[in-house]
This record gives structure tokens, C-alpha cells and sequence, in this order.
């Protein structure tokens, strides 16, 4: 009997074994792949797949940190009894920017130091004119790289282009001189525009004109363009501003003549595409005429103020049209030449006449000019030495306004 039962439990032992495989594979490993992945998900972890093949356990997904890859860990190892024989948790690397003012704030994963050094370089280059916070981009050896991406990124990159178009930035410049010297900032396109500005310009302070890679197109930003206006609107060390911002319309602020102006404008209409060119000039007949404009004269600065102050306001009046001296004024000429004289061989005079800025252009300073020759036709009467004296029409300024003569038909003396 003992025998017997010996017999039957060891005939039915195979078919235990077996039933309780069928049951453990069947039931029992279906339910802890399913809390294993249930673990994973429950704990962010995002695209989870677990494969579980007796009790050695093998897990892959994506989270959006190490905290959750962490919990997501502990949470599958808590399932039941398996062994955790592949861990492929992973943090896709991700990058996010918000611009604010001029500092670019970058967000996301990235899997080491070298990548991230390579970002912040590359946008550095790209927008030298913004600071960069990284403080909240994080890098670590479970963060992987998107396929098709490697190190170094570059600006096609899929994690770096919504980025970098987003980055590109309007040129503008800013150009002012001022009793310090000259003055210049903005961004301007790599293109050798910067570097052809502070050769031409030199000396120059141009610590704060910043060049970048990444720049919208504009038309000022050409060389060709640019060199020969700088040139002859800071030509003089006299103060003037000049700028040009995102709507393309510069700006000149200073002092100028009509002919000035006019030459201003003509360089540039190729710089801005024909813009409008806001103008806050304040126009003068000529440059003798600009504020402490400084004399040529070698003679000593006492005997140049008091001449100064004696030819300060003296207009020569004519009638209309006319280019003959009046007696009157023939008298005030005559009382003024000795002062003159006085003065020696080493004074440096001109003789300019005044058009009317309501007359004919041309004919106006035709006649304007004959008047000036006619003043110096009497004071070299009078025993002037005409060396050094230069005859000029000025140009004409509308009346009223702050750089206009005092009279129009007249002429004026003026020292160099």
C-alpha cells in the first residue's frame, strides 16, 4: 500500500511541476509584469516597456528627471521577487529658452558638460550681445541624445534650430562724438563691416559694437554703403550722433550747412534703401559759423578775441539784387581796416556773402558772391594784404531759424 502511494506521488510529481510552471508563467509573471509597468508609469515614466522572463526583469522608458527615474526604480524593485537585470531609464535631452531683455535663460537635460559647453558657445557666437543663464540646464549620463543627434550640436540641430530662429537679431548701431572723442555701439552682421568702421574711424571707442553670425538682413550693413557716409559725416571732431535701429531710419543730430545736408543725404540713400532720414541739424551758413569751432589763426588767442568781438555782428548790408557798397557801409569798412592791419600778414579771414534762402538758388549765391568780392575789393583799396583771405558765398539758411544770419543780403567777415 505504502509502496503503492509511493508510486502514484511520483508518477504525479512531472505533472505538478508542470501545472505549477503553466500556473507561474501563465498567471503569476503576466501579474508582476503588469505591476511592474504600472510602477513605472504610476512614476512618470513615459513609452514604459518591461520584460520579465522568470524573475530577471529587464526595463526601458523615459522620464523627465532623475528623481523620477529614481522612484520608478524603487517602485518596480518593490513589485515582488525579481531581479532588475537591464535598467534602460532614460531623460531624452531637451532644450528650452525664454528671452528676456538681454539675458537667454536656457532650460532642460543634456547629456554631459562638453554638450553643454558647446550649446552656450554656440549661442554666445551667435548673440554676443545677450547674457546666458544655465543655471537651470542639467546634464547627466542617463540623459541620451534623440536619434540622429550627437555632439557637437550645431544651429540644423532639432534640439537647437526652434532656438536659434527664434534668436535672430535686427542690427542696429549707434554712432556718437562727443568732447571724449567717438562713440560707437549696436550689432552688426560678421561681415567686416566692424572692423572696416574702426579702421576708418580710428581713434574710436568701440568696446560695445558687437558683431554676430545670426543677424536679420538690412541694407546698412554694407560696407560699400556705410565707410563713405561715416566718413564725411564725422569728418570734423565737431559732436554729431548718427543712428540706425530696427525700422532702418537713421537719425543725424549736430550741426551741418545746407550743402552738408545734402551730401549726407545723397550717401544715404544707398544705406538705407531710400528711408526716411529723421534730421534734428541745426543748419549754419558755413562751418566758421558752427559753435566754438576752433580758429586757424597762429595769432595769439588774446588778439583773435578781440577781433572776434569786433567782426562779431557786423553785417555789410546791400539793397536787393544789387552788389554796389553804399557809402554808409563803404565808412564802416574804412573804420574797421585798421584793426585789421593791425592784426599783420599772419590773419586768416574769409569773406562770405548771404543769399537769400528765398530767391533763386543759383543766382542767389552768384550774387552773394560778387558782394563778398566787392567788400574785398574796398579793403584791399584800403591797404589789406589778400594773402590769406578766402571769398566764398554761404549757404543759405531759412530764416527764423537757429543758425540763420541776422540780415540776408548781406556780408559777412569772419576769422578762420
Amino acid at each position: 500500500m505504502r509502496f503503492s502511494i509511493i508510486f502514484i506521488a511520483l508518477a504525479l510529481l512531472p505533472m505538478m511541476m508542470i501545472a505549477h510552471g503553466w500556473i507561474f508563467t501563465e498567471q503569476q509573471l503576466p501579474h508582476l509584469r503588469e505591476q511592474a509597468l504600472e510602477a513605472l508609469q504610476e512614476n512618470g515614466i513615459h513609452s514604459a516597456v518591461v520584460d520579465l522572463r522568470y524573475l530577471d526583469l529587464r526595463i526601458a522608458g523615459s522620464g523627465s528627471d532623475l528623481q523620477s527615474l529614481a522612484r520608478a526604480r524603487a517602485a518596480v524593485m518593490a513589485v515582488g521577487p525579481v531581479r532588475l537585470i537591464a535598467d534602460e531609464l532614460i531623460i531624452p535631452a531637451s532644450l528650452r529658452a525664454r528671452l528676456e531683455g538681454d539675458e537667454l535663460t536656457l532650460e532642460g537635460w543634456l547629456p554631459s558638460e562638453s554638450g553643454l559647453q558647446n550649446v552656450t558657445q554656440l549661442l554666445a557666437k551667435l548673440r554676443p550681445d545677450l547674457s546666458l543663464d544655465t543655471a537651470a540646464l542639467k546634464t547627466d549620463p542617463q540623459v541620451q541624445w534623440p536619434e540622429g543627434e550627437k555632439e557637437p550640436l550645431t544651429m540644423e540641430s532639432r534640439l537647437l534650430a526652434p532656438i536659434v530662429e527664434k534668436l535672430r537679431v535686427t542690427p542696429w548701431i549707434e554712432m556718437v562724438r562727443d568732447a571724449q572723442g567717438l562713440h560707437v555701439k549696436g550689432i552688426l552682421p560678421a561681415n567686416g563691416l566692424r572692423a572696416a568702421l574702426i579702421s576708418t574711424l580710428s581713434p574710436v571707442d568701440a568696446e560695445e559694437l558687437l558683431e554676430s553670425t545670426h543677424t536679420q538682413e538690412v541694407s546698412f550693413a554694407n560696407e560699400e554703403a556705410m565707410i563713405p557716409f561715416v566718413q564725411s559725416f564725422f569728418k570734423s571732431s565737431l559732436p554729431r550722433e548718427f543712428d540706425i535701429h530696427e525700422s532702418g531710419e537713421p537719425t543725424l543730430i549736430g550741426e551741418a550747412t545746407l550743402s552738408q545736408e545734402t551730401e549726407w543725404l545723397a550717401l544715404l540713400r544707398p544705406v538705407t534703401g531710400g528711408k526716411k532720414v529723421t534730421l534734428k541739424l541745426t543748419l549754419y551758413p558755413s562751418e566758421w559759423h558752427f559753435p566754438n569751432r576752433p580758429w586757424v589763426s597762429p595769432l595769439p588767442e588774446s588778439t583773435l578775441k578781440s577781433l572776434a568781438e569786433t567782426l562779431d555782428g557786423l553785417m555789410i548790408q546791400f539793397s536787393a539784387s544789387s552788389t554796389t557798397l553804399s557809402s554808409e557801409e563803404q565808412a564802416r569798412l574804412a573804420a574797421l581796416t585798421p584793426a585789421l592791419l593791425t592784426a599783420g600778414p599772419a590773419l586768416r579771414l574769409v569773406i562770405g556773402g548771404h543769399p537769400d534762402p528765398a530767391g533763386d538758388s543759383a543766382a542767389e549765391k552768384k550774387l552773394a558772391k560778387a558782394r563778398a568780392e566787392q567788400v574785398l575789393s574796398f579793403l584791399i583799396e584800403q591797404g589789406l594784404p589778400t594773402s590769406d583771405v578766402e571769398v566764398v558765398a554761404f549757404d543759405p539758411v531759412p530764416t527764423g531759424t537757429p543758425g540763420a544770419p541776422s540780415s540776408i543780403h548781406s556780408v559777412e567777415i569772419m576769422l578762420r
